[in-house]
Parts: C-alpha cells; structure tokens; sequence
C-alpha cells in the first residue's frame, strides 16, 4: 500500500468521526430542543387552564356591568345636561340680581341726594328766618344800650359798642338784600 492510500484511509477516518460526533451534537441539541418544548407546552397549558377561567370570569362580569355602565353613562350625560341648564339659569338671575341692585343702588342714591339737598334747603331757610330776626333784635339792643348810655352819662361812649353784620357765621347764605346794620359809637363833642 502506497502511502498516499493510508493517508486518504487516515483522512476518511477522521471525516467519518468528525460527522458522527457532528451527528451527535445534532441528536442531543434535538433532544434538548424537545424537552425544552415539552415543558414550555407544559407551562403554556397549565398557564392556560390558569388563565382561561379568568377570561370567562371577566367576560361573565362585564356581560353583566355592560348595561349598568350605560345606564350610568346616560344617567351621567343627563346630569351633565342639567348641571349645564341651571349654570346657565343662575347666570341670568345673577344677572337679573345685579341689574336690580344696580338700579336700587340708583334709586337710593338719588333719594339720599334728594334728602340732603332738602336738609340744605331747610336748614338755609331756618338760618335766613332765625337770623334775621336776631339781628333786628342784636340792633334794636344796642340802639336801647347807646340810647341808655346817653342818658345815663349824657354823651355817647368813646369807644365802639358793637357791630351787628348782615353776615351770620352759622349760616352759610343770607340774603343781600338786608341793610347792613353796623352800628358803631363815635365822639361827638357836646
């Protein structure tokens, strides 16, 4: 045998071991592979007969909840209607109230202006009725006091005995129409 031979015999040999190890590499990740499905379908239908149930269970519920939940939506909708409807009628007594108010408000102001310019009035015309009449007397007083004072001494005072003005302090308005009764004490020689 030629040496060539037993090499090409030598290199078949190994070929041949290197594909029946590669073939059994192959059988046991096969196997491997398989338990491994073998228990991942067994985790899945257990999970299954886990999960399954409560699916039902779920479904059960909300076949019965489906039509309380749409009574309460429409019970909602209906509240959400009316809490709409009576937003909209307090804003128009709030505006009715306000208007009214305002015009109260109004009414109180020109009667409080109408008030005050009558106690103005009154009280002008209780001035010009009071001081008037005062005054005449203030006059009427000293014209007697110089009148006595001549005929006690017998000539007038060296000095003023008074001054009566047309123009009262406690009244704001008198009329310009009364004489001025100033009345003052001069010296006369006798």
């Amino acid at each position: 045998m030629n040496n060539q031979a037993i090499w090409e015999i030598i290199f078949d040999a190994i070929a041949a071991c290197a594909v029946l190890i590669q073939a059994i590499v192959v059988l046991a990740a096969y196997f491997s592979v398989r338990k491994g499905m073998r228990k991942a379908q067994d985790d899945i239908d257990e999970l299954r007969t886990a999960v399954i149930p409560i699916f039902t269970k779920s479904r059960d519920i909300l076949g019965k909840i489906s039509p309380r939940v749409r009574t309460i939506r429409a019970d909602v909708a209906s509240i959400a209607q009316t809490v709409k409807e009576q937003t909209v009628r307090i804003s128009a007594t709030t505006d009715d109230i306000l208007a009214r108010a305002h015009r109260q408000r109004s009414r109180v102001d020109n009667l409080v202006t109408n008030v005050a310019d009558s106690v103005e009035h009154a009280s002008n015309a209780v001035c010009d009725s009071v001081a008037k009449p005062v005054r005449q007397i203030g006059a009427v007083l000293i014209s007697a006091k110089v009148f006595l004072s001549i005929l006690a001494v017998g000539r007038r005072l060296e000095r003023p005995v008074g001054i009566v003005s047309d123009q009262d302090p406690n009244c704001s308005e008198i009329s310009d129409s009364l004489p001025n009764l100033e009345v003052t004490a001069q010296m006369r020689p006798e």
